[in-house]
């Protein structure tokens, strides 16, 4: 039942994540990994949601931890660098 669950979470928190809800969606993808710690999806959801919440560090730890559970996980790394490319700016920005 556990499974069902988690992909039951996981297709609620995309949804919110499309309609860009991001903070239901955090909710969901958050629950999903407490059911399943080790699942490099439900990392890099959640790191999406951060993402578009706005939260660029929590986003870039979701993605890294992607990584670690995926060495394959390409999409993981391109978000790694955007988002990376986005904090450089940011400090840029800050220091101007």
């Amino acid at each position: 039942m556990e499974n069902g669950e988690f992909e039951v979470l996981l297709e609620v928190g995309q949804s919110y994540l499309l309609n860009k809800e991001y903070e239901k969606a955090i909710s969901k993808f958050s629950e999903a990994l407490k059911i399943n710690p080790h699942e490099p999806e439900a990392y890099y959801y959640l790191g999406l949601a951060f993402e578009g919440h706005g939260k660029m560090k929590e986003a870039l730890e979701m993605y890294e931890k992607t990584i670690v559970l995926d060495r394959s996980y390409a999409n993981a790394e391109i978000r790694i660098n955007a988002v990376r490319g986005k904090l450089e700016g940011n400090l840029t920005i800050d220091k101007q």
